[in-house]
């Protein structure tokens, strides 16, 4: 036998919110969500405006957890090693790193595909790195390479960058200069620093060398 239960909560809309702890509450949501993405594996997927609450003691309440997913261990380190290779351009490696995610068959050769990727990633970058990335857009113009290559958006991918989305939305009301990726890189930083498996250890030696192998 199985038991619903629910829980009624006080507060008002994060979206619609006055209230001057809005950026750190944002914040606090993005933390969450890269745990959720990257650590536990186990991901709500449906973070639009109306399930993001301030309460009114001033904590942060995510509401409607009917949607969820889980990201697997491949893919949580597929994810973190597709960012180390971005932040160095290294197209070629971001091309491996989306048929570990999905996004390509195997079997499939990259080559042709990684000047597409490039010129999406490029463009995703311009004007301040990888901060200024507008994941919707990018989301968009990854989905336009679907028609010409054996390229596709994986079903758990189109989730989290509806989540990234609504995150930053938000955040942009509250703040105008807010940048989730920087947001992220602490999170991120930790994860490297931390994580024991050899995946995680070769990710950040690259992170800090790149191809290079030396400063």
């Amino acid at each position: 036998r199985r038991v619903h239960v629910a829980e009624w909560v006080e507060g008002e809309k994060l979206s619609q919110s006055k209230a001057a702890d809005v950026s750190e509450l944002v914040e606090l949501g993005v933390v969450t969500y890269l745990t959720q993405l990257l650590d536990t594996g186990f991901f709500h997927a449906d973070p639009h405006p109306g399930n993001m609450l301030r309460t009114n003691d001033g904590q942060l309440c995510i509401l409607d957890f009917g949607l969820m997913t889980v990201i697997t261990e491949d893919q949580k380190f597929g994810m973190i090693e597709a960012i180390a290779h971005l932040i160095h351009r290294d197209y070629e490696r971001i091309g491996e790193d989306f048929v570990k995610l999905d996004f390509i068959p195997p079997n499939v050769d990259t080559r042709p595909i990684v000047p597409a990727l490039g010129r999406v990633f490029d463009a995703a970058l311009q004007g301040g790195g990888a901060k200024s990335i507008n994941f919707n857009e990018l989301a968009a113009d990854l989905a336009e390479i679907t028609f010409s290559f054996p390229f596709r958006i994986p079903p758990y991918f189109a989730l989290v960058i509806r989540a990234i989305g609504v995150l930053e939305g938000i955040a942009l009301v509250a703040n105008k200069d807010f940048a989730i990726v920087d947001e992220s890189y602490p999170w991120i930083a930790r994860k490297l620093l931390t994580d024991p498996s050899p995946r995680m250890r070769e990710a950040l030696r690259y992170m800090v060398y790149g191809n290079s192998k030396r400063f």
